[in-house]
């Protein structure tokens, strides 16, 4: 079966694991990291591991790892890429398609095994399924669109070089804040979302809608 390159989000969020219990149905998955591995990876059953790492990609916005994954899939030649809808995802995904003169689907649901995707627009009051026509599937997939399911592997991992040329160094990471997190799971990630409006009466009340969100484990 051909490869199917799924983008990992970095900390490997949900996303990720949705994306390679996708790539299963569609052919190998075989996940692209970015900085360090995750035994996440080979839980959720990615065959192979290509990773790029070292300050040419993490001293730098995305544009690098956009670099990187053009010269991954015009060797290797994969079923379909997949990557997260995300800000960072959607724009690695852009570039990517301009690099390989490539259509691009934003914002699946579901994509079937011929790399049909189904995209639910205008707030989901309309379902919509497209395809590219030109060049391979890339598809970014929202988040909470696929129930992330185990398929244990043992994957080949296989460190990527990659010559970043200057004009992907235009823009510097000069600092990196984690942000403080809660118990509560990332709003994007998140399963059951709770929201109040102005029903709650006063900002003081607003914790009522916090409690029910920690009952229910939401966000």
């Amino acid at each position: 079966m051909a490869e199917v390159l799924v983008v990992v989000e970095a900390g490997v969020k949900k996303v990720t694991l949705e994306m390679l219990t996708l790539a299963r149905s569609l052919g190998s998955p075989s996940a692209v990291v970015f900085g360090e591995v995750s035994d996440q990876l080979a839980e959720y059953g990615a065959e192979k591991v290509y990773v790029a790492a070292g300050e040419d990609i993490e001293g730098y916005l995305v544009a690098p790892k956009a670099t990187v994954l053009a010269s991954l899939v015009r060797e290797k030649q994969p079923a379909a890429v997949l990557l997260a809808s995300t800000q960072e995802g959607k724009e690695i995904a852009a570039r990517l398609a301009v690099k390989l003169d490539n259509g691009l689907l934003t914002d699946a649901v579901a994509v079937d095994a011929d790399g049909t995707a189904t995209q639910a627009i205008f707030a989901g009051t309309v379902i919509v399924t497209s395809k590219v026509t030109r060049g391979l599937p890339i598809i970014t997939l929202r988040p909470n669109s696929v129930a992330p399911s185990p398929a244990p592997a043992t994957p080949a991992i296989e460190q990527l070089s990659v010559a970043i040329p200057e004009a992907d160094k235009l823009t510097k990471v000069v600092e990196r804040v984690a942000e403080k997190k809660g118990s509560r799971p990332e709003l994007t990630e998140a399963s059951i979302v709770v929201a109040g409006g102005r029903g709650v009466g006063n900002a003081d009340n607003f914790k009522l809608v916090e409690e029910l969100a920690d009952l229910l484990g939401g966000a």
